[in-house]
């Protein structure tokens, strides 16, 4: 055992000799120090409340100890009791007004009530007093941070790299706080200033590889994780996120390589058995598809992405019965998941079930108003029901979501036209020939007779660009 489990062993043995003092309702000596250590162990643990009561507990033994105010106002700017806090720091101020600790906690404290000129104050007093600027000034950047702000948090890492010029740890701050903020090209910099300190640091190489990847910069990406594995080989997150940016690339063949070599290396994983069979998928070989899906089933029964993907392979292969059982399992585990309802929709249109699928498709417009194929596949039904009146109303409802989805202009000429409303029909047919004239052959597709409609193909070549 080292010098910090020694420490750690203390601790945890004043703490249950301090817990078997609560429960026992009995007296114990406890000096002011270890109790302050007490309560640190339970803001650790974010038992504030245990915390703040062995705090008022070290009051009533040590009134002198200041460090018991600063403990205690720490604990309500953690409950969010900030204007508690900040009474218990200007009472502390009067004794300890060179304390730079106050003045961060209590700096804190008005950051969080938006108090942004006070707070400021404060971080400028702590400065002033505190022993080490460099450490103060990542506690300070660490706040903004914390409180999502992410511009000032950057300011005060860049000052670190001011005083520190090789401060690995403020280049890191610094380009996960771009990250955040999705300042990417500055991400990059500052991970290429990483890289010129130590070139063979892998973890510069992987967050540069993530990056590029965000960027969608997939072929700088692969090479940045290349980096990193010809410097650890077994750096298995920059290996599999390698492979995902040649899924993006379409490099299927060397995608699967990849994954099969990350699960070699760390082991079976639900998620890279998922992505391994959608290579296969991609690969048009359903066979290897469907076993890597059912092996992340197996893995994580819950993993409704693994499912749906069995359905698809089988779906593929013309097991269309095998394919909706398959789909009904990924929608109970994500009910909400529109693609998985739209294609359980379609499977159980195509097997006979019209109730179920109408079902399907109103509750996906439920979940989502701007679903175009849910509007166009459920007019579709009706429509072949016979109920085409019915079918032309669903489109214009859909037509008053989004007026300009040419989709919905195409599909309600062959409804109108059933209906006889011949004016209206063709005065939807232009407003899709504006919006995409390309796509005009949607027309043909539903109601191949149009191809042989003088006032239909009329309407086309006078609308043509």
């Amino acid at each position: 055992m080292d010098a910090d489990d020694f420490l750690d062993e203390d601790v945890t043995s004043n703490v249950q000799r301090y817990e078997k003092m609560v429960r026992n309702k009995s007296q114990d000596y406890f000096d002011a120090e270890t109790l302050e250590i007490i309560a640190e162990y339970y803001i650790e643990r974010d038992k504030l409340k245990k915390a703040l009561e062995v705090v008022y507990f070290g009051e009533e033994l040590y009134s002198y100890y200041t460090g018991f105010k600063l403990k205690k106002a720490e604990v309500f700017v953690m409950m969010g009791k900030l204007d508690e806090a900040i009474i218990e720091l200007e009472k502390l101020e009067l004794y300890e007004p060179f304390n730079a600790e106050l003045f961060l906690l209590k700096g804190e404290a008005y950051l969080n009530l938006d108090a942004f000129i006070d707070a400021q104050e404060c971080f400028e007093k702590a400065l002033i007093h505190a022993d080490e600027t460099v450490d103060m000034l990542f506690e300070i950047g660490y706040v903004y941070e914390d409180c999502d702000l992410y511009h000032k948090a950057i300011e005060y890492f860049e000052k670190v790299v001011e005083h520190s010029p090789d401060n690995e740890q403020a280049f890191y701050e610094i380009a996960n706080c771009n990250d955040v903020i999705g300042r990417y090209d500055e991400c990059v910099q500052w991970y290429e200033k990483l890289i010129e300190i130590d070139p063979f640091s892998t973890n510069a190489w992987y967050n540069l590889g993530i990056i590029f990847t965000k960027m969608a910069l997939f072929e700088k990406s692969i090479d940045a994780f290349e980096y990193c594995l010809a410097i650890d080989d077994d750096y298995v997150a920059a290996r599999f996120n390698k492979a995902n940016a040649l899924v993006e690339l379409d490099k299927f063949a060397e995608a699967v390589e990849e994954y099969n070599v990350t699960i070699a290396k760390e082991g079976p994983d639900s998620i890279t058995y998922c992505n391994l069979a959608g290579c296969y998928e991609r690969l048009n070989d359903n066979l290897k598809a469907r076993e890597f899906y059912k092996k992340a089933t197996r893995l994580n029964p819950n993993i409704a992405e693994a499912w749906f993907g069995v359905g698809l392979t089988h779906e593929k292969d013309g097991n269309f019965k095998e394919a909706l059982s398959y789909f009904k399992r990924a929608a109970i585990l994500e009910q909400d998941n529109p693609e998985y309802l739209l294609v359980l929709a379609e499977a159980e249109y195509r097997l006979g079930d019209e109730n179920e699928a109408e079902q399907l498709y109103k509750r996906l417009l439920e979940i989502d108003p701007t679903m175009m194929e849910a509007w166009l596949d459920w007019s579709f039904i009706v429509f072949n029901k016979g109920d085409v009146k019915m079918a032309s109303e669903m489109i214009e409802e859909a037509l008053k979501i989004e007026p300009d989805c040419h989709q919905y202009h195409y599909r309600i000429v062959s409804y109108l036209y059933s209906l006889g409303k011949t004016k209206q029909a063709l005065e939807h047919l232009e407003v899709g020939l504006l919006l995409n004239f390309n796509d005009h052959f949607l027309l043909f597709e539903l109601t191949p007779l149009f191809s042989h409609v003088p006032e239909i193909l009329e309407t086309i070549e006078r609308n043509r660009p």
